[in-house]
């Protein structure tokens, strides 16, 4: 390379070096934003969220799983196993790394651009060579930081929001679960009763005390609980499977246990007047998309200040003749506005605003209806349960006890007496479903919330009513 050339690459270095002082040394860390997302998660769940971006972070949350797992899960156990283990939720983490990285690159400058030319000849040779920045760039570059930062918060909310969103879908899942499993065994229970009735009216019926239509209507019976029980199984093993995706377990760690039944309802609800207000101040998914409208507002204007600056460069421009004059001088590229005058870049960026601040809108409403609906629906399950709790039980027992009175007076048959129990087992599942129901509905107010609901003092639930075991073992 010639004296000359190797000047001008000098040169050009040393441009690069000034642009690159201009636009500061700036590096990238990944994990930047994710103390946000753990306070936000930390304040709303009081559960601890790690993103797990190498091998000791994964050791460390895969140990913190296998505690949680020895013993029996309660529902603030699985979400926090969930935040810990699901694997969909470490890949939205991983949004907060992309979204640091384009902030980053926001504030930065674009490169200089070198240009060399040599033309060879006779009597010699001809050197031209430039270096340009971007001026566009340049101006734009504080608007063009605040709109990724406003980007960037907007990923950070939705972050937030998916890990409370994964533990609302725990909760509710882990209480289907929970009752399912009562469901089941209730189901079992009239299996044995609905056997002896039928094993019975065999007997009865070889007997000739019988008539072969009442024995087949008891055998109906049973095989209708076979089914019933059969099918309740099958959704408690689906129950389970859906949990274990959100937890993300396999393998060995899916032989979690749970408690042995749904926990009370409590005596009263917290107030529930105010659920609007705590939605619009609580939901991430409100300000995600209020930052995400922010940043279309800032992008429309940055559109509309350079629709007609498409290029604008400026910088030192070199040639060298072959008599060896040289010549320098400033250099402009200017991009002329003659047939794309930024009209559908402004278009677009209009368009964007306005859907941002429609889906704003359009999100508020749904926010308070979602509120309110998630009120109303808990307050009737709480009505609901505590109907059963007070009334149906009580006189499911007392007829029972008043049939087994009858008979063992001889006044009443077995089959009276397997009816009532019979009766009192639906009115446990009916309670069943009924709790079930409930905290569903209370993970879902909690959704709908943006944030935990603190809950009030509850007395344990009502055991499952058991058939009377020698209801079968007298022939009046």
């Amino acid at each position: 390379m010639s004296a000359t050339a190797e000047a001008v690459v000098r040169r050009a270095a040393l441009a690069c070096s000034l642009a690159a002082a201009i636009a500061g040394c700036a590096t990238v860390d990944p994990a930047a934003r994710f103390a946000g997302v753990r306070d936000t998660v930390g304040q709303r769940l009081d559960q601890d969220i790690t993103w797990q971006r190498d091998t000791e972070s994964s050791s460390a949350a895969r140990r913190a799983v296998s505690r949680l797992l020895a013993e029996g899960l309660t529902a603030d156990e699985a979400v926090q196993v969930a935040l810990l283990g699901n694997r969909r939720l470490q890949a939205q983490l991983e949004g907060l790394g992309i979204a640091q990285a384009d902030l980053v690159e926001a504030g930065l400058l674009e490169n200089p651009v070198l240009s060399l030319t040599v033309y060879s000849g006779d009597p010699g040779s001809i050197v031209e060579g430039s270096i340009v920045q971007d001026l566009v760039s340049l101006l734009s570059l504080s608007v063009r930081k605040s709109i990724a930062g406003a980007q960037a918060d907007r990923v950070t909310a939705q972050v937030a929001q998916a890990a409370l969103q994964l533990a609302a879908d725990v909760k509710a899942q882990y209480y289907a679960v929970l009752g399912g499993a009562q469901a089941l065994e209730l189901a079992q229970q009239v299996v044995v009763s609905t056997q002896a009735a039928a094993e019975l009216a065999g007997r009865q019926h070889q007997a000739g005390n019988l008539s072969r239509r009442e024995q087949t209507i008891r055998q109906a019976f049973h095989a209708q609980a076979v089914l019933q029980a059969t099918q309740a199984q099958a959704r408690r093993a689906a129950g389970r499977e859906k949990l274990n995706r959100l937890l993300g377990l396999s393998g060995e760690d899916s032989g979690w246990t749970l408690p042995a039944r749904l926990p009370g309802v409590p005596e009263a609800l917290p107030p529930l007047e105010q659920v609007e207000a705590t939605a619009m101040s609580q939901r991430l998914d409100l300000l995600a998309a209020k930052k995400e409208a922010e940043a279309a507002a800032q992008a429309l204007g940055l559109t509309r200040q350079l629709r007609y600056l498409s290029a604008l460069g400026i910088g030192v421009a070199y040639k060298r003749e072959p008599d060896g004059e040289k010549f320098y001088g400033p250099e402009i590229e200017l991009g002329l506005p003659l047939f794309n005058q930024g009209q559908g870049r402004v278009a677009r960026a209009e368009a964007e605003y306005r859907r941002s601040a429609n889906h704003v809108e359009a999100l508020a409403v749904e926010i308070r209806s979602e509120a309110r609906e998630a009120r109303d629906r808990l307050a009737a399950a709480h009505q609901s349960v505590r109907h059963l709790e007070t009334v149906m039980l009580p006189l499911q027992q007392s007829t029972v006890d008043e049939t087994l009175k009858f008979y063992n007076g001889m006044l009443v048959g077995v089959y009276d007496l397997l009816l009532a129990q019979q009766g009192q087992v639906q009115a446990a599942r009916d309670y069943v479903a009924a709790l079930e129901s409930f905290w569903q509905a209370w993970a879902e107010l909690e959704r709908a919330l943006g944030g935990r609901v603190p809950l009030p003092p509850a007395p344990p639930a009502e055991p499952a009513p058991m058939p009377a075991p020698d209801a079968t073992d007298h022939e009046h």
